[in-house]
C-alpha cells in the first residue's frame, strides 16, 4: 500500500507544489501526519533541528494527485482507520480568538501540557485519562491560483477543525487543479468544541488510511460536505463566525435541494426544527462552522 510520509512537508496548499505520490480513484493508501512544533521538541534529541524544519502550522504530508481529477469535478475523501502515536500536547499560549488576554484581571496565561497516548486513551494525569476521539484537522485540495498557508480554511477544506473528519466519514471538495492536489495533516486525539487552546484538541501524529472517489460537482458545491452513517453536514470558515454559520446553513439547503428531493423552502423550514450546528473552532484565522442534519430528517 503506498503511503504519503513526513519526508516531504508543505506548510502551504497551493497548485505549485510538488507532486509526492500519485493515487487512483478507489485505492487504499495511508498518510503519515507530522505532529505540529511545540513543547514535546524541547527534550527531543533532534529539537533543533524539527524545529528549524517546522516552520510554519499543520504541515500536510505532501502532495498527493489523484488520477483522472479535473477542474470541475467533486473529490470525495473517505476517511478510514486512524492510527495514533504515544506522545501528543495541548498548548495554550495566554491569548487567542476565544479567549484574549483579559480574562478577568490577571488572564488565563500561557499552559502546556505533553500527554501519553496508549490503548486508546489519553493519560492527562495520574488521576484522569480520557478515551481518545482521533480525528483529522486539515483535508484540503489545491485552490486554483493562490497558495495559502495551512492555518486557513475555505472553500478548498483547509484547516477544518471538525471533529466528524474522522474514521466513517466521508469529506467532498470541489477540484480546482488538475490531480485535484490533496494536503493531509494536522491531526488530533481529542478536541473540544472551539479548539479553544489553540493548538489542539490533543495534537498529535499518526497513520490514517484513506481512499477517493471522483464525480461530476454539483454546481451548488461551494463549501466543503462532511458525510457520514448519521448525517450529512456543511463546513464553512469565515470571519465573523455569524458568516461562516451563513455559508454552512446555505450550503445545507442546497444539497437537500439537490440531492433528496426537498424544495428549498421546505428545506428551510425543516431545518428550522432539526438542525444540528455548532463552531467547531474559534480561533483559526477563519472560524469554523458546521451545519448538520440527521439522515433520519431527510427520508
Amino acid at each position: 500500500m503506498q503511503c504519503a510520509t513526513t519526508d516531504v512537508l508543505y506548510f502551504e496548499t497551493g497548485p505549485d507544489n510538488a507532486v509526492t505520490l500519485c493515487v487512483k480513484p478507489g485505492e487504499e493508501f495511508e498518510v503519515q501526519t507530522q505532529l505540529n512544533r511545540g513543547p514535546w521538541l524541547d527534550e527531543h534529541p533532534d529539537g533543533e533541528r524539527l524545529t528549524k524544519l517546522l516552520r510554519g502550522g499543520n504541515p500536510a504530508s505532501g502532495c498527493i494527485f489523484v488520477e483522472g481529477a479535473e477542474p470541475g469535478m467533486m473529490l470525495s475523501v473517505h476517511v478510514g482507520h486512524i492510527s495514533l502515536d504515544p506522545v501528543g500536547f495541548t498548548r495554550f499560549r495566554g491569548q487567542n480568538g476565544a479567549m484574549p488576554a483579559w480574562f478577568e484581571s490577571s488572564g488565563v496565561g500561557a499552559h502546556s501540557r505533553i500527554v501519553r497516548i496508549e490503548n486508546g486513551t489519553i493519560h492527562w494525569d495520574e488521576a484522569r485519562i480520557l478515551r481518545a476521539r482521533p480525528m483529522i484537522g486539515f483535508v484540503g485540495v489545491a485552490p486554483e491560483h493562490e497558495r495559502i498557508a495551512n492555518v486557513w480554511g475555505g472553500m478548498w477544506g483547509g484547516n477544518f477543525d471538525v471533529q466528524e473528519i474522522t474514521t466513517g466519514a466521508m469529506v467532498h471538495l470541489r477540484v480546482n487543479a488538475p490531480g485535484a492536489l490533496l494536503h493531509v495533516g494536522d491531526m488530533h486525539a481529542i478536541q473540544g468544541d472551539g479548539e479553544i487552546c489553540g493548538a489542539g484538541g490533543i495534537e498529535a501524529s499518526g497513520i490514517v488510511r484513506l481512499r477517493v472517489e471522483l464525480l461530476p460537482a454539483p454546481a451548488s458545491l461551494k463549501w466543503p460536505r462532511i458525510e457520514n452513517a448519521t448525517h450529512i453536514g456543511v463546513a464553512a470558515m469565515a470571519r465573523p463566525c455569524e458568516d461562516a454559520f451563513r455559508h454552512a446553513l446555505e450550503g445545507l439547503v442546497l444539497w437537500m435541494e439537490d440531492d433528496f428531493a426537498f424544495s428549498r423552502g421546505d428545506a428551510y423550514l425543516w431545518l428550522g426544527q432539526v438542525l444540528e450546528a455548532r463552531c467547531t473552532q474559534f480561533v483559526n484565522p477563519t472560524f469554523t462552522y458546521l451545519c448538520k442534519v440527521a439522515k433520519q430528517h431527510l427520508k
